[in-house]
């Protein structure tokens, strides 16, 4: 499938999902998908591989819950892999400056190609763990949304990391699909506010994703207002 054609097929599934991209927008969408596909024998970077199924599963799932994210400011994709959901969040609300975070080398290797060759500006593409992140004050509170996808719930995400560096006011989202939600809920996965200080638990935000029967969520968390937080000069891209 030509790039064009899997430009057409995106902007077809958006539209059919009620997503609105701009024809520019699918061009940029569809060149992810392109060279992921190009490296993916090299360093397995998904084990979706046919355009319609890599379309729904991994494009659609990152932007149908966009509208509930903050759509621009600073944002952390923790553990980003192949660059899902941070660079189809870029693409779609071009206002944020992202950061693509991941501690495989390959994988950082390919985001950079990805990232010159779409031309995106304000992305940077970071080695490292999320542990060592997190505890560099120079990250402290600079963040409106971190995002992660089909990663396990750890209470650190919470304690060790949204609350050091998400500013006032953003946002933790995680993506969950129904096996994980079952599980987490089956190991007491507790969502009370009131065991995470200045962290509030917002909700599951669950969406469909075409032809699959079993929805889909994202779970937020909202840093609450904190006299202890300081305005922090944001990052230069």
């Amino acid at each position: 499938m030509s790039n064009a054609d899997l430009a057409q097929l995106i902007l077809k599934s958006t539209a059919t999902a009620g997503v609105g991209v701009t024809e520019k927008q699918a061009q940029l969408l569809s060149r992810h998908i392109r060279i992921m596909l190009e490296w993916n024998s090299r360093i397995n970077l998904t084990r979706i591989t046919g355009p319609e199924e890599i379309i729904v599963k991994h494009l659609l799932d990152c932007i149908l819950p966009s509208k509930f994210l903050p759509s621009s400011g600073q944002a952390l994709d923790v553990g980003t892999g192949a660059g899902f959901p941070g660079i189809p969040l870029k693409i779609v609300y071009p206002g944020l400056q992202v950061v693509l975070l991941d501690s495989n080398r390959k994988k950082i290797s390919f985001l950079t190609a990805v990232a010159a060759a779409l031309g995106l500006k304000g992305v940077r593409v970071l080695h490292g763990r999320w542990q060592d992140f997190s505890k560099d004050a120079a990250n402290a509170h600079r963040f409106e949304l971190i995002t992660m996808r089909a990663l396990r719930f750890e209470p650190e995400y919470i304690t060790g990391l949204a609350s050091r560096v998400l500013a006032s006011g953003g946002v933790l989202a995680r993506w969950r699909s129904a096996a994980l939600c079952t599980l987490e809920e089956s190991e007491g996965c507790a969502t009370d506010k009131s065991l995470y200080s200045g962290m509030e638990f917002q909700g599951d935000f669950n969406y469909l994703l075409p032809g699959i029967k079993h929805p889909r969520s994202v779970r937020l968390w909202r840093k609450t207002a904190d006299t202890s937080d300081t305005e922090s000069s944001r990052f230069s891209f």
